[in-house]
């Protein structure tokens, strides 16, 4: 019942046109690159996929999390505004079945988005590439590997929102992460397995380190446990609010 509670809530906020208009904007990042400089990729030898994918992906991914701050931030401030939060606490309403269906409605509007961005891809493989073998397979597997690894960002994202009242300190502090992490080196696994950094990989430039296996462990491992804090967190608020 929850989750249906949560579906209903968005008919009042702008959530799902902002995870819409942000998706489509990813979306035209690679057609308006391949518009703009075709000649600079099109001579270039590999798998197209992943040619565009290297060019493209890192404002691409930097766009997805700067939607889901922003989409975040305005699923918890509706819940503070006029002291809602607290209202809650006298009703019979799990605070992590809210969070959980929060959590949910998110992971099924970014795996839109990341559908939408990649067929934005295939478009441009399409139009401007002749080699286009195993090009679906390809990007399903691609797909499936952002989606994945954007897991754990989402929930802490949740987490940061769930915890401000104010609207500004979790906005500010989602997109000081991004912005902060973006910079940092792409070379070194350990600040890959950040939440916040490791969105800005790719699956051809992982598959060719072969660390596959090891990048979805870890993200795996960190949304289990990001959900058990917030699980904690909201326990231990419930006690001291």
């Amino acid at each position: 019942m929850t989750i249906f509670s949560e579906c209903r809530k968005l008919k009042r906020t702008g959530i799902l046109p902002a995870f819409l208009a942000g998706g489509l904007l990813s979306a035209a990042v690679p057609v308006v690159n391949m518009a703009a400089r075709a000649s600079s990729y099109t001579p270039l030898s590999g798998d197209p996929a992943a040619i565009l994918m290297d060019s493209c992906w890192q404002m691409m991914a930097m766009l997805n999390m700067l939607t889901l701050i922003c989409t975040s931030c305005m699923m918890y401030h509706a819940e503070y505004a006029d002291n809602g939060t607290q209202k809650m606490d006298v009703l019979p309403v799990r605070p992590f079945g809210m969070f959980f269906g929060k959590a949910l409605i998110t992971a099924s509007a970014l795996a839109v988005m990341i559908l939408l961005e990649i067929a934005s891809v295939a478009f441009c493989v399409h139009h401007w590439f002749s080699d286009t073998a195993g090009l679906a397979v390809s990007l399903l597997k691609t797909a499936g590997f952002q989606f994945l690894i954007l897991l754990p960002t989402a929930l802490l994202m949740l987490i940061i929102a769930s915890a401000c009242r104010n609207i500004w300190i979790s906005l500010g502090s989602g997109v000081i992460c991004v912005f902060a992490l973006m910079i940092l080196p792409q070379d070194s696994l350990i600040l890959n397995l950040i939440p916040f950094h490791t969105p800005y990989l790719t699956f051809p430039a992982v598959l060719k380190e072969e660390q596959t296996i090891l990048f979805l462990s870890v993200c795996a491992a960190e949304t289990i446990l990001f959900a058990l804090a917030e699980s904690v967190f909201l326990k231990v608020r419930r006690c001291f609010a």
